[in-house]
């Protein structure tokens, strides 16, 4: 009997490949497959509503699966996730959630006027994503230099490691960021607002998993997902970048989660 898949979709400025020791610990039990870059396939850049980033996802898992996927998503990556589960929701079992929150109707209100106002800069990173480093002599300069900032600090050694290796891409002038910030930039400025409408269009088994220092999920007010949604919660030590932190943790609770013998 085969087994069934698990796809995985990633945060914001993070290849999949970052992800590979908790993938690698979901492959224990499931076939393991990803989206390695979303926003850089120049067929489906980033647009409002993230709207063409919801379309490459469905087309990548139409493409590779004729079977239901569970779709396993980190912040960017979940929200596609169930963009793409609102529009065809035959391309899932079940949908986790990793620090993806639906963000309330309040939020959608307070997101869309600091976008219509062009002060979209304040609310998210993308003003710094774009001026950051991002280009090294070697991979080693650069481990060194992320190993540096707290926030990547807080990860597992291997997944830093793995972040460089497969983060960077060698080019004449040294090794840059394979996540262009550029992108990365304008995923954060066309960040959906229009998530409340999903409320009622997810029909599936959902579960959200949080950091318990997740500024973003405090921010997002998780407590409309509980009333809108279907949906079970669980919660892991860590911050919005917990998968990064505690890949085995995470990992473990992302098999826990899942519902046995899912749709095949």
């Amino acid at each position: 009997m085969s087994r069934s898949t698990i796809f995985f979709a990633p945060g914001n400025g993070f290849p999949a490949g970052s992800y590979a020791k908790m993938l690698d610990a979901l492959g224990s039990s499931f076939d393991v497959d990803r989206i390695e870059l979303p926003g850089h396939n120049p067929d489906f850049p980033p647009d409002e509503n993230w709207v063409s980033l919801k379309t490459e996802l469905i087309a990548e898992i139409r493409a590779r699966h004729e079977k239901p996927v569970i779709g396993v998503g980190h912040s960017l990556g979940g929200v596609l996730h169930l963009l793409a589960a609102a529009e065809d929701p035959k391309l899932y079992s079940q949908i986790i959630l990793l620090e993806a929150p639906i963000i309330s109707p309040l939020s959608s209100r307070s997101l869309r006027l600091m976008k219509y106002a062009g002060l979209i800069d304040r609310l998210s990173p993308s003003q710094a994503t774009r001026y950051r480093r991002s280009r090294w002599d070697s991979r080693e300069e650069a481990l060194e230099h992320f190993a540096s900032k707290p926030k990547f600090a807080a990860f597992d050694p291997e997944v830093l490691r793995d972040y460089v290796d497969f983060g960077t891409v060698e080019t004449a002038r040294g090794f840059e960021l394979a996540f262009r910030p550029r992108i990365e930039a304008l995923i954060y400025r066309t960040i959906p607002h229009n998530l409340p409408r999903l409320k009622g269009r997810l029909r599936l088994p959902l579960t959200f998993v949080g950091g318990s220092d997740s500024r973003e999920s405090r921010l997002a007010r998780t407590g409309f997902m509980r009333r809108a949604f279907d949906i079970r919660f669980e919660t892991v030590e860590g911050s919005h970048l917990f998968p990064l932190e505690s890949p085995i943790k995470a990992a473990e609770v992302v098999l826990a989660s899942i519902q046995p013998n899912p749709a095949a």
